[in-house]
Parts: C-alpha cells; structure tokens; sequence
C-alpha cells in the first residue's frame, strides 16, 4: 500500500504540475485548441489513473516494499535515457539513438549480431522518416549527416 501511496502522490503532483502550466499556455477549445490542450489532457489522464491506483491500493494488503532482479534493468534504463538526454546534442541523433536502442535491446538477452542490426535498422529508418520525409531537423552531432 506504501508504494502505491508514494506512486500515486508522485503522478498526481506531476499532473497538477503540468495543468497549471498548460492552462498558462492556453487551452482553446476542441475545435481551435490552442498550445496547452494535448498537455492538459495528457495531464488531467494521468491525474485520474493516479487516482485510479490510490482507490485500488486501498483495498490491498499491507505489503512491504522489495528489490528484486528487476532494478537492475529500471537502473539501465534510466541510464540509457540519461545518456539519450546529456549527449544528443553533442554526439547527434545517429549515435545516441544507435547506442539507447542497442543497449535496450540487449537487455533481452539476445544475440548481439541481431541487435545491432535491428538497431541500425531502426535509427536508419527513424531518420529516413523524420529528417527526410517529414523535414524534422535532427541534431547533426560529430557525424554532421
């Protein structure tokens, strides 16, 4: 029930976080929605399924709060992300996407030919789609493709 509590009070602090500062931004309406509405709407979602968690937990058992083998890949994860974050500007979209979809690729334990190809495939696919088709600027990075 603590972790619950603790997870619920997280979410519903980060979604009231991010209503106010999409209602500055301005909501508009459905039919002429303005630069805040996906944000509130994402917000207000993630409001109601932390309540959603809470009302739950309370009906569980007390439960106490344990590490087990997966820690380990939540704290990889979070590092690839991080690395994703600092280094996509300096190193560019090729190699950081390369390097996140590698890693979190590997985490299944599969062999590493066939991850490294499905993340090459990926990344060239990723560029061709957004650089290219849709004219989304990508950070250049040291490779400045």
């Amino acid at each position: 029930m603590l972790h619950n509590l603790i997870a619920f009070l997280f979410l519903f602090a980060l979604a009231a976080v991010f209503c106010v500062k999409s209602l500055s931004l301005g909501i508009g309406s459905l039919r002429n929605p303005g630069a805040g509405f996906v944000p509130f709407g994402s917000a207000t979602l993630v409001a109601c399924l932390s309540l959603v968690i809470f009302v739950k937990s309370l009906g569980e058992k007390k439960v106490e709060l344990q590490f087990g083998k997966g820690w380990k890949k939540c704290a990889w994860v979070l590092g690839s992300l991080l690395f994703y974050y600092f280094f996509l500007e300096k190193l560019g979209f090729p190699i950081t996407a390369f390097v996140i979809i590698f890693s979190l690729l590997s985490l299944h334990n599969r062999k590493w030919g066939s991850v490294f190809l499905a993340a090459l495939f990926t990344v060239f696919l990723s560029y061709v789609i957004f650089e290219r088709w849709l004219g989304v600027r990508l950070p250049k990075g040291v490779l400045g493709i």
